[in-house]
């Protein structure tokens, strides 16, 4: 598909999209976590390099375009708040509908804090039946030559969806957020921006789960015109 729509210089939908876009459940939940890793253990109990879920964003659409809420949660950086923060998650997601993520990450996340703490472990891989890996969708189904063979979100959120950016976010990608946490936890960051960097940190996330909002959006768009071109043909 990549070469296909190099070569014809035309975007390329695949028919499994509409069954895929379909398959989803309403309400759809779209979450985004981040994290800290360092070689240092920030806190008590956790190994070098692990990956420590310092934060979560979650947009809600009762149906398509329709009813957007949003919840958030940002750890306390002096301490492991991942008990808390895993407590709140399954607050926010409980009920029903898709759990619409971008990549494997998220899975991965949410299966480390089923391994830790286990009076929530039921619950946590609960979640994981309702996930739906929105990259994964767009990996299979749909091709942009603009994409030049990459699906990541900064990649294809440009392309698809014209009024959301990154380029006006004080933190802009991942290792950043990753960055400004470990310097707020351990104490090197000036106090006086301490609460600025957190509003960053909380944007940042926020920005990722809208834009699967808008990327769902739009691809349900390029679905309704696909088939309506097969329809008339």
């Amino acid at each position: 598909p990549v070469r296909a729509a190099v070569k014809s210089g035309a975007p390329v939908v695949h028919e499994g999209l509409c069954e895929e876009l379909s398959a989803l459940v309403w309400p759809a939940h779209y979450l985004d976590f981040e994290t800290v890793s360092t070689a240092i253990p920030l806190y008590e109990d956790v190994a070098p390099y692990e990956q420590v879920v310092t934060q979560y964003s979650v947009h809600t659409a009762d149906a398509p375009n329709n009813n957007l809420s949003h919840h958030e949660y940002l750890a306390d950086p002096s301490q492991d708040c991942r008990e808390i923060l895993a407590s709140k998650l399954l607050c926010v997601l409980q009920g029903e509908g898709s759990i619409v993520v971008y990549s494997k990450f998220e899975e991965t996340i949410i299966t480390g804090l089923a391994r830790r703490f286990l009076p929530m472990k039921d619950e946590l891989l609960a979640l994981l039946t309702r996930i739906v890996d929105l990259e994964k969708i767009i990996k299979k189904n749909y091709c942009h030559p603009e994409f030049h063979g990459r699906t990541s979100i900064k990649v294809t959120l440009p392309v698809l969806v014209d009024r959301l950016s990154y380029d006006d976010l004080r933190i802009q990608d991942g290792d950043m957020a990753m960055t400004m946490f470990a310097c707020m936890a351990l104490g090197t960051l000036q106090h006086a921006l301490v609460e600025d960097m957190r509003t960053a940190l909380l944007d940042y996330c926020r920005q990722d789960t809208l834009a699967m909002v808008l990327l769902h959006e739009r691809l349900a768009e390029i679905d309704s015109v696909e088939q309506k071109r097969i329809t008339r043909a």
